[in-house]
């Protein structure tokens, strides 16, 4: 049996197996949902059907949990073998107080993120850029369509519950704790490097800003909480109320037509309170830190 206790402190022995597995998960992934969507037989930026839709998001739930969930698991047990729960962050408690501030946190900086997702929108895009956005509009109404329960269940199966384990495994557990901050030993570094890749991983540029600030509030969420499962709650919360939201409101309206342009002051005493609970949750992080040591 390997000694985990060198990789543990050797995030470069971190970097290979992440690769080789994130690459072939990626092939694994992309296979598994062109074949559905072949064997089908139906394009998923057109207008679909109910049974098209559900062979639809199950194709981009295999994808996803492929690529991010499987590939990050992979890793986690090729380097730490017995030890990947605790490495990955499944196992212990999340620091007492963590959830209840993390969530408050994340709640702070929400009037934030709508203002720049407003001030995202008036950058000028390129050509290629706009039709991107144009298609993943399309895929986001065939996805969030929804007129039934079944079609419901789906919907957040594969929009809040996949994308919130898989990404904050890869991105939060692997990249940001077991890689980045190791390396730049800074954990404020690391989540914002890690934020950075979530947001450019979506390749929607029109939303680029706030989903940059979303993936630093959840990669505090995880330094300070310890637990993997508190930004996993986080994000899944986040994507769930957006499901619910196209379910009631009986269709889906893209970020590109936002209407509602957020008022400049809630934004400013958002970026204040989110600066002061994070102040206050930071001392408490290096309390608790020097607690452990």
């Amino acid at each position: 049996m390997r000694n985990t206790n060198d990789y543990l402190a050797d995030p470069i022995k971190l970097v290979l197996p992440s690769l080789f597995f994130f690459v072939m998960c990626l092939f694994i992934g992309s296979g598994l949902s062109a074949g559905i969507i072949k064997v089908i037989g139906f394009s998923p930026f057109s207008e679909l059907e109910h049974s098209d839709r559900q062979w639809f998001r199950l194709a981009l739930l295999l994808n996803n949990f492929v690529l991010f969930s499987v590939s990050a698991l992979l890793s986690f047990w090729w380097v730490y073998r017995l030890n990947w729960r605790k490495s990955a962050g499944f196992s212990g408690r999340a620091r007492q107080y963590s959830l209840g501030f993390s969530t408050i946190f994340f709640l702070l900086a929400l009037p934030l993120v709508a203002w720049l997702a407003w001030l995202n929108l008036q950058v000028s895009l390129p050509e290629w850029a706009v039709r991107n956005e144009e298609q993943t509009n399309q895929f986001m109404r065939s996805m969030l369509t929804m007129e039934s329960l079944s079609e419901l269940l789906m919907a957040l199966l594969t929009v809040a519950v996949t994308p919130a384990l898989g990404e904050e495994l890869l991105l939060r557990g692997l990249l940001q704790r077991r890689i980045l901050q190791p390396l730049l030993g800074s954990h404020h570094a690391a989540i914002w490097l890690a934020a950075f890749a979530f947001s450019f991983m979506h390749l929607e540029f029109a939303g680029f800003l706030p989903r940059f600030l979303l993936g630093a509030v959840l990669g505090y969420a995880y330094a300070w909480s310890c637990s993997i499962w508190v930004p996993i709650l986080l994000h899944f919360l986040f994507n769930g109320l957006q499901v619910l939201a196209a379910f009631h409101a009986g269709g889906f309206t893209p970020d590109t037509e936002m209407t509602i342009v957020p008022p400049w002051w809630l934004a400013l005493i958002s970026l204040a309170a989110v600066v002061y609970v994070g102040r206050k949750l930071e001392v408490r992080y290096f309390q608790d830190k020097e607690e452990d040591n």
